[in-house]
């Protein structure tokens, strides 16, 4: 399952719409000739709520991200999707570890019970290595993180997951936002953090925002509202804002039995 994403450029950013749903006990048999109460009102939607407090979150968050030169995180998910053909949701979990020196490199890796891939970006060639099948893929890079990201995704399919953190750091966090509320005070993993809920175009999406000095994205939840049975992802991150990185970290090395291959490229990909 491709993690939903919101490309400032294609994809509105979302918001989660919140409700409550209260049961209430079932009716006596000796009330059940009573007049029938009328019908609860619809909901509201969640349409063109803007809690400035909301939007300024993000804003913050994103103008903290840009201040970042190096950064390293892992993170912890969990992708719920539609199994094969079916609406039969399933849940996918899996790990990532980003490092990352902007605005010109990042090693990327994501292990999952099924399958390990490796992702080498130095600033002039992106390596894929699938380490377990023992081969690797090796193209030529732009000059920055945005310009790799947009190009391997729009060339080869490749969607890296948490990929967003390199948009919000460069691009108006807010842009494309229909909806936005703080939703409130919250832990994570121990850590004092406000939660907030946006929506867009076509993505629900919650986030965990730590406070203080460091308004990090602690939580992740995103939900695509334009698939039938709503598949969502979440994510917690754990974050390093101080790692010691070099250009080793992002240099790829062939082991000498590893086999090179060609990088299957999008059908109209450049």
């Amino acid at each position: 399952m491709p993690v939903p994403r919101f490309r400032p450029a294609a994809r509105a950013m979302a918001s989660l719409a919140i409700a409550l749903c209260l049961t209430g006990p079932s009716v006596p048999a000796w009330a059940q000739s009573a007049p029938t109460a009328p019908e609860p009102a619809a909901p509201k939607t969640a349409a063109n709520t803007l809690d400035p407090v909301a939007v300024q979150a993000l804003t913050g968050m994103g103008n903290y991200l840009k201040s970042l030169k190096t950064f390293e995180f892992h993170s912890k998910a969990t992708a719920e999707a539609a199994f094969a053909d079916t609406d039969l949701l399933v849940h996918l979990d899996y790990e990532a570890t980003y490092k990352v020196m902007r605005p010109t490199a990042f090693y990327v890796e994501i292990k999952s019970d099924r399958a390990v891939r490796e992702y080498f970006y130095d600033g002039k060639s992106l390596t894929v290595n699938v380490p377990r099948q023992n081969y690797y893929a090796k193209v030529a890079a732009p000059p920055t993180i945005r310009q790799t990201v947009d190009k391997i995704y729009l060339d080869y399919g490749i969607d890296l997951p948490l990929a967003d953190i390199f948009y919000w750091s460069e691009n108006p966090v807010t842009e494309g936002i229909t909806s936005a509320v703080r939703v409130g005070f919250a832990r994570v993993n121990g850590k004092e953090a406000d939660q907030f809920a946006y929506r867009g175009d076509t993505l629900d999406w919650q986030i965990w925002i730590a406070r203080g000095k460091a308004p990090l994205p602690l939580r992740i939840v995103i939900t695509d509202r334009s698939d039938p049975v709503r598949p969502s992802y979440s994510a917690d991150l754990d974050w390093n804002t101080a790692p010691s990185l070099t250009a080793k970290d992002f240099a790829f090395v062939p082991p000498k039995t590893a086999s090179a291959i060609q990088l299957a490229a999008l059908s109209g990909g450049n």
